[in-house]
C-alpha cells in the first residue's frame, strides 16, 4: 500500500516478524531504503497477530503521529512502558 505523509517521502509499509513472533512494522521508500522502524520488540508483552507496539518517541515522534492520523494504525486501550516512554499498542489495518 502506497502511503504519503505530510513530512516524509512516499513509501510503503512493510510487515515482518521479530524473532519472538511479534509484528515488526517498517516504512520504506519505493527504492527499498528504510525511512523508519515503527515498532518496538518487547518480549514481556502478549500481542495478537495484527497488534504491535508503536515507537512514538525519539526520531519517530512526528511520523508516528502522522500514521495515527491516517487510521492505518488504530490504538488499542493498552500501553507499554519502553524505557521512560509510554508507547501505545496498535492494530494495523494494512
Amino acid at each position: 500500500m502506497s502511503i504519503k505523509t505530510q513530512n516524509h517521502p512516499a513509501g510503503v509499509i512493510i510487515k515482518k516478524n521479530y524473532s519472538n513472533g511479534q509484528l515488526a512494522v517498517f516504512y520504506q521508500d519505493y527504492d527499498g531504503e528504510p525511512i523508519a522502524e515503527l515498532s518496538v520488540n518487547e518480549n514481556s508483552v502478549e500481542l495478537v497477530s495484527n497488534e504491535f507496539i508503536l515507537k512514538n518517541y525519539s526520531e519517530n515522534a512526528c511520523i508516528a503521529k502522522e500514521f495515527l492520523k491516517t487510521k492505518i494504525f488504530i490504538p488499542t486501550d493498552r500501553f507499554v512502558l519502553i524505557g521512560s516512554n509510554l508507547c501505545p499498542v496498535c492494530n494495523i489495518t494494512v
